[in-house]
């Protein structure tokens, strides 16, 4: 039985944690049920530090970063050193908004794009993850 692409796509945007990742697709999902869930168990919000984004947002009543006048902050999750997919996917939030960003997602998974830790919007920078979001692929070839 195929699941409703409405379902899929709600269920979807629901997931999606303070950052811009998407809670649904990460291995620990169902153990976890993500950063906006009460059962959250992911590794950076319960770290000593905790993490920023999480914090930052639920002080500010937000549903996500891309909704704060400071966004991209350089703290955390958006600092230089981590990995720019998770900016990226914020920022295409808030230029895109939710719903076209998470249809990106998933026209791209059609496509056979992973969005999971390791795959295929890992190891490039911002623009090149908002192209590939965008376009499917990585140049506009």
């Amino acid at each position: 039985m195929t699941e409703n692409p409405e379902y899929i796509k709600k269920d979807t945007i629901e997931s999606i944690a303070y950052c811009g990742l998407i809670c649904k697709f990460c291995h620990l999902f169902d153990t976890c049920g993500g950063c906006k869930s009460t059962t959250n168990s992911c590794g950076k919000y319960l770290s000593e530090e905790g993490c920023f984004q999480y914090n930052c947002s639920v002080k500010k009543g937000l549903n996500g970063c891309w909704e704060c006048q400071e966004f991209p902050c350089d703290k955390d999750q958006y600092s230089p050193d981590h990995n720019p997919k998770v900016k990226a996917f914020a920022r295409c939030i808030k230029e895109d908004g939710v719903e076209q960003f998470v249809q990106y997602v998933l026209d791209n998974k059609e496509l056979g794009l992973d969005v999971s830790c390791g795959k295929d919007y890992d190891k490039k920078t911002e623009g090149e993850v908002l192209r590939l979001l965008r376009n499917g692929i990585l140049n506009n070839n």
